[in-house]
């Protein structure tokens, strides 16, 4: 069977297509193993370690009692819930895409956050159903590529990141469809119905307040409920993608249909990003030029009279917009995870960047000291670093043309912009779309000057941070080995037993049946 779905090529007689929807749903229920290359499964393999990681971690973190208190009427079910109790599948995906969404410890492929749908709905019904390891890997993939590309098509509008929360519920109903394994008809309804009403999320709670750790389960409960509907002979709109006043219009300034196709050229999944750190991506680089900063200082005290951080305009759009949420020792975790200068300052201070940094060190007046005189400004170098990366909007504002000036001028505003005016301008000739995203990547650099009050500067550049796309996949595979091991190893499971349980999570496509009991709580102790 061919899983190859394209635009036809120069000279090809160019067909008319079926809806996107109905193309991905085909494309879902009939992708095979062995029709994932070997590099978009080990890029998958590390994607569903770092989530699992995100999601022990905050286990740890006071956020993570909480989430398992309201997630317990769903108990009582045969799925793993990361924790605590077991829970119903759906209860168990919800839960653990809100433990892994709370820190924004969790990862990237092009198009957005897959991670908290793509592989906890799939590892939840692969549990319930008794699917082996190698159905689960499948239906992560697929999960994660007919999401991923919405997402990108939708790309130059009002949502990007965390907040493109219409992902889950399509990754969710093609995860749980390809586990249980549903037919094209039905799965294409479930899309159908699952983008009825697409989140459309408010900025003053997602950073303002704890809502935003439901912020992919709630969605994702959207998708599940539309395999139902579905299946009881409910239909959907398979056309609403791209039909008149349908969800591009709606959800895109500049939409951008072509990346609705390349089913099973175009990969999403290779261009994998794993945090290394907790924290919105853009962040990650001061963090990390923070820590070898901290690493160059005298033995004894350092005293710090500065700090200067450099970054890209998505570095200082995130600090800029998580300011107003900030309120020193009671900062909500998602504006922390946003801030610029509390991260650097911990990270300085402490010589480490954990969540135990954005439990245990909130309250700390000597960090908020230190925070006050952190300032952040623009480098245009790291700006245009970033833009040139495929990751997150390069590959995307390549497809846009003369019209990325004005969409810059709305979401920026026209004084930026015009100050930015010639990085635009290399972006107003069309580029041709990425097939092959094995080289994609995600520089999103920064450089941290740290100035001593005997007056020494101390400066560290990061341009490209760890675990990031573009970087082998050795080593992000190694940056998700390690934040999971770490996460347990926070959760009271000792060195050696830890490595063993990721090593065997590493492993799960070549396991009979899936289960994540040996990352739970209780098996902790």
């Amino acid at each position: 069977m061919t899983v190859t779905d394209r635009l036809p090529l120069g000279g090809e007689e160019e067909t008319e297509l079926d809806p996107f929807l109905e193309r991905a749903a085909r494309w879902a229920t009939e992708l095979e193993y062995r029709d994932v290359p070997r590099p978009v499964r080990w890029a998958a393999r590390a994607q569903l370690v770092s989530t699992v990681g995100a999601a022990v971690w905050t286990c740890s973190h006071p956020l993570g009692e909480r989430i398992a208190t309201a997630s317990e009427s769903h108990a009582d079910g045969d799925a793993t819930f990361l924790g605590g109790r077991d829970l119903s599948p759906e209860g168990a995906a919800a839960g653990n895409a809100a433990l892994s969404m709370a820190l924004d410890f969790d990862d990237t492929v092009l198009g957005g956050h897959t991670g908290h749908s793509s592989v906890f709905v799939p590892l939840a019904y692969a549990e319930s159903t008794g699917a082996s390891g190698e159905r689960l890997l499948v239906a992560h993939v697929a999960a994660n590529e007919v999401a991923a590309r919405l997402a990108a098509a939708a790309a130059i509008g009002p949502f990007r990141g965390q907040q493109t929360a219409y992902i889950h519920a399509v990754a969710a109903a093609v995860g749980r469809a390809v586990i249980e394994g549903g037919d094209t008809e039905t799965l294409s309804d479930a899309l159908g119905t699952a983008l009825l009403q697409p989140p459309w999320p408010l900025e003053s709670p997602f950073l303002g307040s704890d809502a935003k750790v439901w912020s992919a389960s709630e969605p994702l409960k959207s998708g599940i409920a539309a395999v139902d509907s579905a299946r009881a002979g409910l239909s959907g709109r398979p056309d609403l993608t791209e039909a008149d006043e349908g969800f591009l219009d709606s959800f895109a300034d500049l939409p951008l249909p072509e990346f609705l196709e390349g089913f099973g050229e175009r990969w999403h999944t290779r261009a994998v990003t794993v945090k290394g750190v907790p924290g919105c991506a853009y962040v990650t680089a001061p963090i990390e030029a923070a820590l070898e900063a901290r690493g160059r200082f005298d033995r004894g005290r350092t005293t710090i009279e500065r700090v200067d951080v450099y970054g890209s305009l998505f570095a200082t759009e995130v600090d800029d917009r998580a300011s107003p949420y900030l309120d020193g020792p009671n900062s909500p975790a998602s504006a922390l995870s946003f801030t610029i200068p509390f991260n650097v300052a911990v990270a300085l201070i402490d010589g480490e960047h954990t969540p135990r940094q954005l439990a245990g060190r909130v309250g700390d007046a000597d960090v908020w000291r230190l925070a006050d005189r952190v300032f952040v400004h623009h480098d245009a170098s790291f700006t245009m670093a970033a833009l040139e990366s495929e990751v997150p909007v390069g590959a995307m504002l390549r497809r846009v043309g003369v019209p990325v000036v004005g969409y810059a001028a709305k979401t920026v505003g026209v004084g930026a912009t015009l100050r930015h005016l010639p990085t635009l301008l290399r972006f107003a000739r069309k580029r041709p779309l990425p097939t092959d995203l094995s080289e994609a990547d995600k520089r999103m650099g920064a450089r941290v000057e740290v100035t001593t009050a005997d007056g020494r500067t101390i400066e560290t550049t990061v341009d490209h941070p760890s675990g990031f796309a573009g970087k082998p996949l050795e080593e992000i595979r190694a940056v998700a080995r390690n934040k999971c091991r770490s996460g347990l190893e926070a959760a009271g499971v000792g060195p050696s037993d830890a490595t063993q349980r990721v090593d065997e999570l590493f492993a799960v496509d070549s396991a009979p049946s899936v289960s994540l009991g040996a990352f739970a709580p209780e098996e902790s102790s």
